[in-house]
């Protein structure tokens, strides 16, 4: 049983991931280099446009299907991901249902004094309690519930100046389409990620694609994801950031590396 609990907390605290082949600009040959490192007021615009229309949204939710890949020894990449739903209300409350690839569905809600994971087909929760605002409690979820957050810097007010802060390139690389929808096409670059952006033209500049290359990890792993739906004014929001553990539910922790040095062999048996 112990090692079960262990099993399915490790379970809860994983299955919540958020949480950056270049489009060649206007004017280049496909296999031209998009040139020196350089800091395009343009590119800036672009993601400032769409860092403020996202901190001013006092609500949104938005729908994605990510894909990550994961370095074997022998170099091949193997890509994994899966789909989510995320629900955002300012200042303190989010929630997040995701399911991965291979079936298994769950639910993250902060709902501005506790943190809530539930894995419905094993009808099993964790809770912690963690008031404050979405930067707090995301802090939180990935320093001390090992909760991964590739993309939770597009919940903080500070995106751009975040994000900005860092770079050592950003370039505008033209109009494209994508899924059917006018993109403003961005490669942003720091120390240690290149960072190419989709985002919507006009008067509702949101996401529309994003993939990261982490250049400093072995193989070079990509992240990405695909928005497949925004809304800005979501309908029946709070009713569905609120948790109430259902009939029968398991409550279990939130997996922590030193709950392994619980397990001996007596457990096992």
């Amino acid at each position: 049983m112990k090692i079960r609990t262990c099993m399915l907390a490790c379970l809860v605290s994983m299955l919540f991931v958020l949480t950056a082949q270049a489009q060649t600009p206007t004017g280049q040959d496909a296999g031209e280099d998009v040139g020196a490192p350089a800091i395009e007021p343009e590119a800036l615009e672009a993601f400032k446009d769409m860092a403020d229309y996202l901190a001013a949204a006092k609500e949104f939710a938005y729908e994605a299907e990510s894909g990550y890949d994961v370095v074997q020894d022998s170099g091949v990449k193997v890509e994994f991901g899966g789909s989510r739903k995320v629900l955002v209300s300012r200042p303190n409350r989010l929630r997040i249902d995701s399911q991965r690839r291979d079936g298994v569905r769950g639910t993250l809600i902060f709902d501005g004094d506790n943190i809530w994971a539930h894995v419905p087909d094993e009808n099993v929760y964790a809770t912690a309690e963690q008031p404050g605002d979405l930067d707090e409690a995301i802090g939180f979820a990935v320093a001390e519930l090992s909760i991964k957050a590739p993309l939770a810097e597009l919940l903080s007010p500070d995106l751009y100046k975040d994000v900005s802060a860092e770079l050592t390139s950003a370039l505008y690389l033209g109009e494209t389409v994508v899924a059917g929808v006018t993109c403003e096409h961005l490669l942003m670059s720091n120390d240690y990620a290149d960072l190419q952006m989709w985002i919507t033209s006009g008067e509702h500049p949101v996401l529309r694609r994003i993939v990261i290359t982490y250049r400093e990890e072995p193989g070079e792993p990509q992240y990405r994801t695909q928005f497949l739906k925004w809304e800005m004014s979501p309908k029946e929001a709070k009713g569905q950031l609120e948790f109430k553990p259902p009939e029968g539910a398991e409550r279990i922790r939130f997996y922590s590396p030193a709950m392994e040095t619980d397990l001996d062999l007596e457990d096992a048996s």
